[in-house]
C-alpha cells in the first residue's frame, strides 16, 4: 500500500518511494499492470486531481492509463509529436511545469470531442529508456500549484524507472511471439526433416522385423512431435492486431485452433460489437487463448464451446469444454447452481490451487482482476468451464 505525501517526510519520499518502485519494477509485470502502477506512484508523489500516461507507438503518443473521471477515453486519445504540451515535452524530452493558467499556455491544445475539465496547473514528464522516449506523464491540478524541484525531480525519476519497465514488458511481449515463431520454424523444420529421413529408409532394408517396427514407430512419433510442435506455436503466438478488431481476431484465431489442434470450437458471438479499449480487448482475447491453450494440454476434449456477449456496461466472456477437467479437487471457483449471482465465491476457494490448473490460469485470473473484472473456473461436469466478466466504460459522449 502507497502512503499518501503528507504522512511521509521528504527522505522518505525520495528513498522510500524510489525503492518500492525498484522493488515493484522489479517483478516484471505485464505491460498494463505497469502502467497502472505508474499512475500510481506519480499520483502519490504529487497531489494531483487528473494522471494521464501517454505510450509512443508507431510514432504517436497513446493514453493507456489514468487517474481521472473520464476512464473512457483511455486507447481513444492519441497526439503526435509536438501536438499540444504533452507533444512538446514528448519532442523535446524535457519536463514542462505550469503553475496556473495551462488552459491558456500557447502550446496546450484542446479537443472539442472530449470530455475536458478545467485545470491551472499541469505538470509533463518524458518517459525515457536509455536515451529514447517510450512516453509521457501528466499531472493536472484544478488549483494553481507551484511545482517544486523536488516534485518535478522524483517524477523524473519515476519516468525514468518506468520508462525502463515500460520497454522491458515490450520486449518480454516480443520475446513470446519470437519464441512462438522459433520454435514454429527452427524446431518444426528439424522435425520435418527427421520425418523424411526415417520415410527415405526402404522397409527391405531392415534386417529384422524388430527394426522395422521401430522406425515406424519412432516416424509416428516424430509426426505427434511435429502436431504437437505446430500447435503450441500457434497458440503461443496467436493472430491479434489493433486494427483487426476483437470479433474478427478471436473467429481467425479458433479457426486455426482447429485445423492444428483438431479441437472444434463452438464459437456464439455477437453479430457486431462496438469498439472496446484496447487493453479490454486484448485482455478478452489472453482469456480465450490461455483457455484454450489448456484444453489443448490438459483437458482432452474434442469439444470447445465460447461465448462472448455484451450487456450494459458489460462484457461477458465463457470457454467451456468437455474432457478430462482440470479444476482440481472438483472445487468450484464460483457458483455454477446461483444463477442470479453468478461470480460468488462458494465451496473453500482458498484449497485451489490456481498453478495446477495449466499454464497461464494465475495470471488470466489477476489480468481480470486488475481490470475490475470478475473470474471463475469451476467444474462442468463434465469438463470445466472459465467465465470471466469485464466492466466497460459507457459511450463516448462528444461535447456541445
Amino acid at each position: 500500500m502507497i502512503r499518501h505525501p503528507n504522512s511521509l517526510t521528504e527522505g522518505d519520499l525520495d528513498i522510500g518511494f524510489l525503492h518500492e518502485i525498484a522493488t515493484r519494477m522489479s517483478l516484471a509485470p505485464p505491460l498494463h499492470e505497469v502502467l497502472r502502477e505508474v499512475v500510481r506512484f506519480a499520483a502519490a508523489v504529487v497531489e494531483c486531481d487528473s494522471c494521464f500516461v501517454y505510450v509512443l507507438e508507431k510514432d504517436e503518443l497513446v493514453l493507456r492509463a489514468s487517474k481521472n473521471p473520464h476512464p473512457e477515453i483511455i486507447d481513444r486519445l492519441k497526439l503526435k509529436l509536438g501536438e499540444g504540451i504533452t507533444g512538446w515535452v514528448a519532442e523535446h524530452r524535457e519536463p514542462v511545469a505550469v503553475p496556473q493558467d495551462a488552459m491558456k499556455d500557447p502550446r496546450f491544445k484542446f479537443f472539442n470531442d472530449l470530455p475536458e475539465d478545467r485545470f491551472e496547473a499541469f505538470l509533463s514528464v518524458p518517459l525515457m529508456s536509455r536515451g529514447r522516449l517510450v512516453g509521457v506523464i501528466n499531472l493536472q491540478n484544478r488549483k494553481p500549484h507551484q511545482y517544486s524541484k523536488r516534485e518535478i525531480s522524483m517524477i523524473s525519476t519515476v519516468g525514468t524507472l518506468a520508462g525502463a519497465e515500460i520497454e522491458m514488458a515490450r520486449l518480454q511481449d516480443e520475446e513470446r511471439r519470437r519464441i512462438g515463431r522459433e520454435v514454429h520454424d527452427t524446431l518444426g523444420q528439424e522435425l520435418t526433416a527427421a520425418k523424411l529421413y526415417l520415410r527415405r529408409i526402404p522397409e527391405n532394408s531392415y534386417a529384422e522385423a524388430h527394426w522395422s517396427s521401430f522406425v515406424k514407430e519412432a516416424a509416428e512419433a516424430v509426426d505427434r512431435a511435429l502436431h504437437q510442435v505446430r500447435s503450441l506455436s500457434y497458440l503461443l503466438h496467436p493472430p491479434f492486431a489493433e486494427d483487426m478488431g476483437l470479433l474478427t481476431a478471436l473467429r481467425y484465431y479458433v479457426e486455426g485452433v482447429s485445423q492444428r489442434t483438431g479441437i472444434q470450437v463452438k464459437t456464439k458471438l455477437p453479430k457486431e460489437l462496438s469498439p472496446l479499449p484496447f487493453e479490454l480487448e486484448a485482455a478478452i482475447f489472453r482469456v480465450v487463448q490461455e483457455a484454450l491453450t489448456n484444453v489443448y494440454r490438459h483437458s482432452g476434449s474434442e469439444v470447445v464451446d465460447l461465448e462472448v456477449a455484451r450487456n450494459g456496461h458489460k462484457v461477458h466472456v465463457k470457454v467451456r469444454d468437455y474432457g478430462n477437467g482440470h479444476a482440481p479437487f472438483g472445487t468450484p471457483f464460483g457458483s455454477q447452481g446461483q444463477q442470479g449471482k453468478p461470480f460468488e465465491t462458494q465451496g473453500k476457494p482458498e484449497k485451489l490451487d490456481l498453478e495446477k490448473l495449466g499454464v497461464g490460469i494465475s495470471g488470466m485470473r489477476e489480468r481480470v482482476r486488475g481490470l475490475g473484472g470478475e473470474f471463475r473456473i469451476y467444474d462442468a461436469e463434465p469438463g470445466t468451464a472459465v467465465e470471466v466478466e469485464l466492466p466497460t466504460a459507457p459511450p463516448l459522449s462528444k461535447s456541445p
